[in-house]
């Protein structure tokens, strides 16, 4: 057996977000104290707004205001919301459970006290009360999600050791060259082959904010223990598909499991589950919408010659082709007649590029992970073509398959909303100016 590498070479340093900030023990952003105080505050002046707006007068100091407020942030507490914002691990749907837990908690404890007391519900633990407070209650700890998710922008940049394989850390390293990290992080490396044990001292001797670690890393049971501490202490632990998806916002295909079955676990939310079924409802309201709203054009246009339709073959979900339609001249509103695609459940508002089945069947020999992007509808647009392909990169296939893997993992109705959004300001861009 060959002698273990050194722990840390100068030569297996990559910086893509700078250097600075170093040798100050592990760094933490807020701690959960911070962020259950900023929910008490910010519910306290919810408080206050609803009762001078209910009863317009501005409240004394009464216990029920105390008793809400502490049960709200109980509940919150023992459902580790606070906790999550602080390691910055909180979704936004865990988050919404959150908030619907505590309302309903609150709720219920104001009822009892109500009904205890032989009080009648119409005081300021009644529902007229407590259903727009709790409401504000929700609105205002979205902004605590925000502060979490705009962190970087305001907290020095992240600190991070990625333990992965040779081939892990040639994917990654290619993908952060030509790209770039969207969140600004500093990167240590170290292979995960023949690892020497790690120094429980090492997360404040490199200033880690967190630790991805490959898939070929088996630890050994000394640093579960020693990973695990650092996580007690604020580092944050995450896998190299993770980490991708976190501060590079795109998943590269390499990184995909082997495994058939491995992928279907990581990538069930594409399939199922209710976000799936409420996205096809969106898909129907919305397609159905424009489509009675431009029907008048669209006749006008058929009559008087002035549209033509031109259809491609291409992959659809599951691999069905399917023809799109598209306008036969090209320009801003090409895609229009696509909404019929949307409409018959061929397609999507929202999803991966249209591809043909021979495109399609050359990316798959590329990349077996490719037929992935089958598990969703095509999409009218998508996350894969809102950034587009970096400059430096020749394969843009590649680059924007990279990204709509990371959308069949993380997409949401939420998003969807913001890349039509985006969409429609660039449809908007691309209108001729008088």
């Amino acid at each position: 057996m060959g002698v273990p590498a050194p722990f840390l070479p100068p030569q297996s340093s990559l910086d893509p977000g700078g250097g600075e900030g170093r040798g100050r023990g592990i760094r933490r952003g807020p701690s959960p104290g911070v962020y259950a105080l900023g929910d008490a505050l910010l519910l306290s002046i919810s408080w206050v707004r609803v009762y001078t707006w209910r009863y317009g007068e501005w409240p004394s100091l009464s216990a029920g205001p105390f008793a809400l407020i502490f049960a709200w942030l109980l509940i919150h507490f023992l459902l580790g919301t606070y906790t999550s914002l602080a390691r910055r691990q909180l979704t936004a749907g865990r988050q919404l459970r959150n908030c619907v837990a505590a309302a309903m908690g609150v709720f219920v404890l104001a009822t009892a006290s109500t009904a205890l007391r032989g009080a009648l519900f119409s005081s300021t633990m009644g529902r007229s009360f407590l259903v727009p407070l709790l409401t504000l209650g929700f609105l205002s700890n979205l902004l605590l999600l925000l502060s979490q998710i705009t962190a970087h922008l305001w907290q020095p940049q992240e600190q991070w050791l990625l333990i992965a394989s040779p081939t892990e850390r040639s994917v990654l390293s290619r993908a952060i060259d030509l790209g770039g990290c969207v969140i600004p992080c500093g990167v240590e490396w170290r292979s995960s082959q023949r690892m020497l044990p790690l120094p429980p001292a090492l997360a404040s001797l490199l200033d880690l904010d967190g630790v991805a670690i490959g898939s070929q890393l088996d630890p050994s049971p000394e640093d579960r223990q020693v990973m695990l501490e650092w996580q007690q202490s604020g580092v944050r632990l995450l896998s190299l598909r993770g980490w991708a998806e976190v501060f590079l916002q795109r998943l590269p295909p390499d990184l995909v499991p082997e495994g058939w079955a491995e992928r279907v676990q990581v990538f069930s939310h594409a399939r199922s589950g209710p976000t799936e079924r409420l996205k096809r409802l969106a898909d129907l309201l919305v397609s159905g919408l424009l489509l009675l709203a431009l029907a008048p054009c669209a006749l006008l246009a058929l009559t008087l010659g002035g549209l033509r339709l031109s259809r491609d073959v291409c992959s659809g979900r599951n691999g069905r082709p399917f023809a799109r339609i598209r306008l036969d001249r090209p320009g801003p509103f090409a895609a229009l007649p696509q909404l019929l695609n949307v409409w018959r459940g061929e397609m999507s508002l929202v999803g991966p590029r249209p591809l043909s089945v021979a495109v399609m069947e050359q990316l798959e020999q590329r990349f077996p992970g490719a037929e992935l992007r089958q598990w969703m509808r095509p999409g009218m647009t998508g996350w894969g073509r809102i950034a587009g392909a970096p400059p430096q990169e020749p394969d843009a296939i590649a680059w924007e398959l990279g990204r709509d893997l990371y959308y069949l993992r993380n997409h949401s109705l939420p998003l969807d909303l913001r890349l039509l959004l985006v969409s429609f300001g660039q449809l908007l861009r691309q209108l001729p100016r008088r």
